[in-house]
């Protein structure tokens, strides 16, 4: 071969090109082989031992019939994949020493995450354009489909940690030159790497705001307030909500007919309690129990809890299954006037307005007798608390189970 450099790709995707040739994951080989091929290239410079490469294969500790020949197996598929790029790759960039096995570090390679790193680290006048490059060159992380293995995911998550890093530099950028159009775009991208990063949802509402979205602001908000429930079980914290209620705030601000106040307010009639978000339902809370104060009618709050048959906690899917099963039927049970939200992974909150302790609890017995009764081979158990409000005092009273 002449010495034109090798071109090797890890983010986004993985190929190794030389010339107009490339292989990469896509070419139809298992993933050991690729796995292989990334981590020699990564350990450039160094000897890896067949224990080594053996741990990092069959991580799970799974162990084949005929170790020494698997390991081969691995080796000769991946010098076949190495051979499309000139005859006699293979062998010339995996070398065979005694300490183990090496990448042949004498033949150029340029690798996108050393110019990934390079930019992350620019400083002076090009510092944004270098960010700008370093955003767009991560695309969606170190070698997607190698993820289920550790060592990729602990190099994954290094380099995303790098990737917010250069992301919040960037936004800091942005931000202090009014480029509130980039903001909001660069904090959605982000936001599919780190979904529950709160801080990005807080800019890009406040990027939106800026150019006069605010409508699309309390969307950002209400979508954050979805995941967080779905994926921690909490709502986001009081500096996005402050966000929120300005975003809502602007929005309302706007003159608007009373015929057209009254037309958006309306909702189609629809049987059972009326199910909102947490924070929506706190809202509701904090207004019934002020008219509770002023009539002195009775109001409850009851908490349904799903667990497992021994109150430990369910699986995933067979939660989120029973969950939607216990929602459904427990809206349909309830009165138009009660209101119901998801306010933890396994938990609703229920408020039962004009309702005593006793016959709130009769109501969460109906509940349970008809989930145990709709879904009898379920595995869940639910679990099921009743809170009396004292409107003078808006803690919970007494409880009941």
């Amino acid at each position: 071969m002449d010495r034109e450099l090798l071109r090797v790709k890890m983010l986004d995707s993985f190929t190794i090109a030389w010339k107009d040739r490339a292989v990469g994951d896509t070419n139809g080989h298992s993933k050991m082989v690729w796995l292989l091929l990334a981590y020699l290239i990564c350990a450039r410079g160094r000897a890896v031992s067949a224990e080594e490469l053996a741990s990092l294969l069959w991580q799970d500790g799974g162990k084949s019939a005929n170790p020494r020949n698997a390991m081969k197996t691995t080796f000769f598929r991946a010098r076949t994949a190495l051979d499309r790029l000139w005859e006699g790759a293979g062998h010339q960039l995996i070398l065979r020493l005694n300490e183990g096995y090496a990448w042949n570090s004498a033949i150029p390679l340029e690798l996108d995450l050393d110019r990934f790193r390079q930019l992350c680290a620019a400083k002076g006048p090009d510092r944004r354009s270098a960010l700008e490059q370093a955003v767009r060159l991560y695309g969606e992380g170190f070698i997607p489909k190698l993820q289920d293995n550790a060592w990729a995911a602990e190099q994954a998550g290094a380099l995303r940690a790098l990737y917010l890093r250069a992301v919040h530099a960037l936004l800091a950028l942005l931000e202090g030159r009014g480029g509130w159009e980039e903001a909001a775009a660069l904090c959605a991208a982000a936001l599919v790497q780190d979904p529950l990063n709160e801080e990005l949802y807080r800019r890009r509402m406040s990027a939106l705001m800026e150019l006069g979205r605010s409508r699309a602001a309390a969307q950002v908000f209400e979508d954050m307030n979805q995941v967080f429930l779905a994926k921690t079980g909490g709502i986001p914290g009081e500096a996005a909500q402050a966000l929120y209620r300005q975003a809502v705030s602007d929005v309302n601000d706007r003159r608007v007919p009373a015929a057209a106040l009254l037309e958006q307010l309306n909702e189609e009639a629809a049987p059972g309690a009326f199910f909102c978000d947490y924070d929506v339902f706190r809202a509701l809370y904090r207004l019934q129990v002020r008219d509770a104060a002023r009539t002195g009618e009775e109001v409850s709050l009851a908490v349904l809890t799903l667990t497992d048959q021994q109150d430990g906690e369910l699986g995933r899917r067979s939660l989120e299954l029973a969950m939607g099963n216990l929602r459904q039927l427990a809206q349909g049970l309830l009165r138009q006037g009660d209101a119901m939200a998801k306010c933890s992974l396994d938990q609703y909150v229920l408020l039962l307005p004009r309702s005593g302790f006793e016959s709130s609890r009769m109501v969460c017995q109906r509940i349970r007798k008809a989930f145990l009764r709709q879904y009898p081979h379920t595995p869940a158990k639910l679990r099921i608390t009743v809170c009396p409000v004292n409107a003078k005092d808006p803690g919970p009273g007494k409880t009941g189970k």
